[in-house]
């Protein structure tokens, strides 16, 4: 009987799916395999580096508080290379110090964070805007001059003032997300989509539009992180609207938003990166493809915890457990 190896992987929506195939003069068996991935960040609060020698034994991995088997652990350069987005509201004649108007003029302040970027890694640059626009200004370069003259483009003060009472922006902010999820999809090989903010956070939105706008993190394997200056004080909370709305978005998906002054900006960037470079793709086989919203949760072992104390896991909250979200699945 002849093995025939590995004939098909897809990674897609923070899923792998592979088909194995067994053959014999006619007769050809598929059997088909289904790994979540999840992506964990593990940094040392002590030094505030990642945590780099952990192994598959150290962890634990909950799939709606049923502890489950981790069947593969890549960390570093043996996980997939990411997709760097720099995102943006457009500078509008409208509290653009609250949004990102105090990054403008400063972009040439995150250049030297973008020689970080691994050889494998791409970096881009994202807006959107209460006029209605959604836009990928630079995509997919691994030129990073090209990538701080795209933001200080889509930094260039505008002169618009969104009527009172719109929500045009929640909804363009929904369709630059959606941009940047399919750029990784049809990218070869896919990477890990990583969306750096640089906002204030000075946001609101009704709850039912953040659940959408989270659900199309839930469906990549994605990550957001923020930098906000630390000058804009946060946003005051409003009873029927989910506030700090990216706040939200980057502790769903596994990553933090920093509140830094200026000349913290490209050491902060730095941070973000080395957390993602470093971080461990643990994969599990999901007992049942319900079509539901699963939680997920990692864990060190007592032991791994007394060994390394200082050490917190960052990953994302949940995954939507679908077989159409497989790509070659069949």
């Amino acid at each position: 009987m002849l093995r025939a190896a590995l004939i098909g992987v897809a990674l897609l929506y923070g899923f792998i799916s592979t088909i194995t195939a067994q053959e014999q003069p006619g007769v050809a068996i598929r059997a088909e395999t289904i790994l979540v991935l999840v992506d964990v960040m593990a940094r040392n609060t002590k030094t505030q580096e990642p945590e780099k020698d952990l192994k598959k034994e150290d962890f634990r991995l909950f799939d709606n508080g049923k502890e489950v088997p981790i069947e593969v652990v890549d960390s570093g350069t043996q996980a997939r290379p990411i997709a760097l987005w720099l995102a943006v509201i457009c500078n509008e004649q409208f509290e653009g110090s609250k949004r990102s108007g105090l990054f403008s003029g400063k972009e040439s302040l995150l250049r030297d964070a973008l020689n970080d970027l691994a050889p494998r890694d791409t970096a881009g640059v994202a807006h959107w805007c209460d006029n209605g626009e959604a836009k990928l200004n630079v995509r997919a370069t691994t030129k990073p001059d090209e990538v701080i003259a795209g933001l200080a483009n889509a930094l260039e003060p505008v002169p618009f003032v969104p009527p009172a009472g719109t929500r045009i922006g929640e909804v363009t902010l929904q369709a630059m997300v959606r941009l940047i999820v399919v750029d990784a999809r049809l990218a070869d090989p896919q990477p890990m989509p990583v969306i750096v903010f640089l906002h204030s956070d000075y946001t609101g939105m009704p709850k039912e539009d953040l659940s959408l706008l989270t659900h199309d993190f839930l469906t990549t394997s994605g990550v957001a992180f923020g930098i906000k200056n630390s000058k804009v004080p946060g946003m005051p909370s409003e009873s029927n609207e989910a506030t700090q709305v990216l706040h939200y978005l980057a502790e769903e998906t596994g990553g933090e938003y920093f509140s830094v002054p200026e000349e913290r900006y490209a050491a902060t960037l730095s941070t973000i990166l080395g957390q993602v470079h470093f971080r461990y793709q643990l994969a599990f086989r999901p007992a049942a493809l319900d079509g539901k919203r699963h939680t997920l949760k990692v864990e060190l072992t007592k032991t791994a915890s007394k060994q390394h104390k200082n050490v917190k896991l960052f990953h994302r909250a949940a995954y939507l457990a679908s077989k159409e979200s497989t790509a070659g699945a069949r």
